[in-house]
């Protein structure tokens, strides 16, 4: 085609356990900032479930956030922790408990939750 063409290549992989012994040159690497807070809630609270509302939806993402935006910024792993304790965060207004406007409740709810999944964060990973 007489055109230089380009390869990018996207990879969680190290260097090292990828790479072949002979005839590669060394990769150009690029390195990607960390989402901000601000970029997270708008990724995950695109994935909201249809019978319940944006904004409430919305709202758990911030208090997910809220607790593990400190120690975990990958997305995927936040992607995994929203989906899994999204039920328990739902329960008070499953039961009439609370509407979706209750923060407080809602929040007194989710919270030992929250606390256990801070001890596994990762750990899906490591075993």
């Amino acid at each position: 085609t007489d055109r230089n063409v380009t390869v990018v290549l996207l990879s969680e992989i190290v260097w090292e356990l990828f790479r072949p012994n002979v005839g590669c040159f060394e990769p150009f690497t690029m390195y990607f900032p960390d989402y901000s807070i601000g970029h997270l809630q708008k990724i995950l609270s695109q994935n909201h479930p249809p019978e319940y509302s944006a904004d409430f939806y919305a709202a758990y993402i911030n208090i997910l956030l809220g607790v593990f935006y400190m120690v975990c910024r990958d997305l995927k792993e936040l992607r995994h922790l929203a989906a899994l304790n999204f039920s328990k965060y739902c329960e008070p207004v499953v039961r009439g408990e609370a509407n979706e406007r209750d923060t407080r409740k809602l929040w007194k709810n989710i919270e030992p939750h929250l606390k256990k999944a801070m001890q596994t964060v990762y750990l899906r990973e490591i075993s």
